[in-house]
């Protein structure tokens, strides 16, 4: 024997179940976005001994600990503002895209062209946007792995994107 409609409309009103047009509702309003996740770098004294070839497979590492975000940033200080610094547009993105470029491209990617910056001489930090990776550069030239403030951090702001 089938479900009768009143059947029907007494399981929706159970504590566990919504109706067609809730769910509906919950999927215009879409998923919010998390605050940033930062995660310390573990044995970042030693970040300077590590191969050139091996930095990306790190980076890519670190990048794994979420699964998606809308943007980020690799950090070797722990105090970016404390310090004058440049900040100049490394590699363009077309933000036109629906998903961002290490969404379509991967995180493999996304890692290798990070390593590529994190290897210039006088970087602080690499930020993660939409529309391209930003080098923030120490005006000074003062910093390096034995300055105090050298913690390295990756900081993710976590997206779940909507599924339908």
């Amino acid at each position: 024997m089938g479900l009768t409609k009143a059947n029907a409309i007494d399981q929706l009103k159970g504590p566990n179940s919504i109706s067609n047009q809730q769910a509906l509702v919950k999927k215009i309003q879409g998923t919010r976005i998390k605050p940033p996740v930062r995660h310390i770098i573990p044995g970042g004294k030693s970040l300077t001994e590590i191969d050139e070839g091996q930095l990306p497979v790190a980076v890519f590492n670190w990048l794994r600990h979420c699964r998606h975000f809308t943007e980020g940033v690799v950090s070797l200080c722990s105090d970016v503002e404390a310090r004058k610094t440049n900040v100049k547009k490394v590699v363009d993105f077309d933000p036109k895209l629906r998903n961002t470029e290490w969404e379509v491209r991967g995180k493999r990617w996304l890692a290798e062209r990070i390593a590529d910056i994190l290897t210039q001489d006088n970087i602080l930090s690499v930020n993660i946007k939409k529309d391209g990776l930003f080098a923030v550069y120490d005006v000074d030239k003062t910093f390096n792995a034995q300055s105090e403030d050298w913690e390295p951090y990756v900081e993710l702001t976590p997206f779940r994107p909507p599924t339908f």
